[in-house]
């Protein structure tokens, strides 16, 4: 009797888990998506195949691998009495067929056949079991952003996400990767304050700036310290200390959503940013961040000139606008490497460009309208049209 139990509890887990593995793999990620977002029957198992797609395949391997384990077991005790010619042929021309199509064949062509109502019914409790055996299989795992945006874009075509949702959802991609230092307030561009210096020296300094919140350094600019807020140098009594706020400390490389995140979790509203030697590479504040974020998902302004649904016809970009991007918008490639347009041209030139320079580049002209000492702060891009002559017939270039 146990023997039977064995071979029928044995037979149930190894089918259910070929049926679940199988189904999971016929049912693309767009058909999972839609029953997450538009909560459809089956929006739990497409959560957990979306969410831990290891955990869910890791379960289903265990309990098919359990399930054939159980059934050769309990068959070893159902026919161990019998002669052992007789055993021999009854494995081979019996027990094993009836085990490979009953635990293999049929839950795998079934699955195949009904993928959706596979998944529905038994990738739940499947997802359920795996979370208790979650140390022995393997890690879940999350989705590049490549799959992300392909499913993006495979979700417009089939109706899941409407044009304006996809660009959103594109653009929180876009600031998601993005590293902050495209973003900072380069070192040469810091308005800074000593440590030492009186809050009315300080209110000087905030006058003149125009800025409401200056890192606070001590000895040289790679020792900030804090920031003074300029409305907490209202509340300090004559004679008094300078009123200095802690600030977050992270790697220039750092994405913009974690640095994001980080901000709002400590209460900070300024970061000091650094190169890979640990000297300060420039600072991002709270509104830098929130600014990169609105205008990634819903767009900067149009430049004038710029056609609707092409590539722009001329485009005034910052000099700390990255290189790649403004290319992008012309659909060109640059073989010089840079980060950014400034880092181009300087690069082209050997030295810091001048206002009025002019610069062509695989197909591309850029003017300088407007740079410093140290750096370039304004550039007009724009493509260089291309003249095409006919030749004689007969001729050749």
């Amino acid at each position: 009797m146990i023997g039977w139990l064995l071979v029928l509890l044995g037979a149930t887990l190894a089918a259910a888990g070929t049926a679940v593995g199988v189904g999971a793999a016929a049912l693309s990620r767009l058909d999972l998506t839609r029953w997450a977002a538009q909560r459809l029957r089956g929006a739990a198992a497409a959560g957990a195949l979306l969410g831990t797609p290891g955990r869910v395949q890791g379960t289903a391997n265990v309990l098919a691998t359990l399930g054939v384990l159980l059934a050769s077991l309990g068959v070893a005790a159902v026919l161990g009495q019998l002669h052992p010619l007789v055993l021999s042929l009854l494995v081979v021309f019996a027990a094993i067929p009836v085990l490979v199509t009953g635990t293999y064949a049929v839950p795998r062509a079934l699955a195949r056949r009904w993928p959706q109502p596979v998944v529905r019914s038994m990738v739940p409790w499947v997802d359920w079991l795996g979370r208790l055996l979650a140390p022995l299989l393997p890690s879940s795992y999350a989705a590049p952003r490549s799959d992300v945006a392909t499913l993006l874009k495979a979700g417009t075509g089939a109706e899941l996400f409407e044009q304006d949702e996809l660009v959103v959802l594109s653009g929180l991609l876009t600031f998601t990767e993005r590293p902050a230092r495209e973003l900072m307030t380069a070192r040469t561009d810091i308005v800074a304050v000593s440590e030492g210096e009186s809050v009315a020296e300080v209110a000087q300094i905030v006058s003149e700036s125009g800025y409401s919140r200056l890192p606070v350094y001590r000895d040289t600019l790679d020792h900030i310290v804090g920031m003074v807020y300029a409305f907490d140098l209202l509340t300090v009594p004559p004679g008094g200390a300078l009123p200095v706020r802690p600030v977050i400390v992270a790697p220039a490389a750092k994405p913009c959503a974690d640095l994001l995140f980080e901000m709002r979790r400590e209460r900070r509203q300024f970061a000091v940013l650094l190169d890979e030697f640990g000297g300060t590479a420039g600072i991002a504040t709270l509104d830098d961040l929130l600014g990169a974020l609105v205008a990634a998902v819903f767009g900067e302004p149009g430049v004038p000139g710029a056609p609707e649904g092409g590539a722009p016809a001329v485009l005034e970009v910052d000099g700390g606008a990255p290189a790649s991007e403004v290319a992008a918008r012309f659909d060109a490639h640059l073989p010089v490497a840079a980060e950014t347009v400034g880092g181009l041209l300087t690069r082209l030139a050997g030295r810091i460009p001048r206002v009025g320079e002019r610069f062509l580049l695989q197909g591309l002209e850029f003017d300088v309208l407007a740079a410093g000492p140290t750096r370039v702060d304004r550039v007009v891009v724009r493509r260089v049209p291309v003249a095409v002559t006919s030749l004689p017939r007969g001729e050749s270039a």
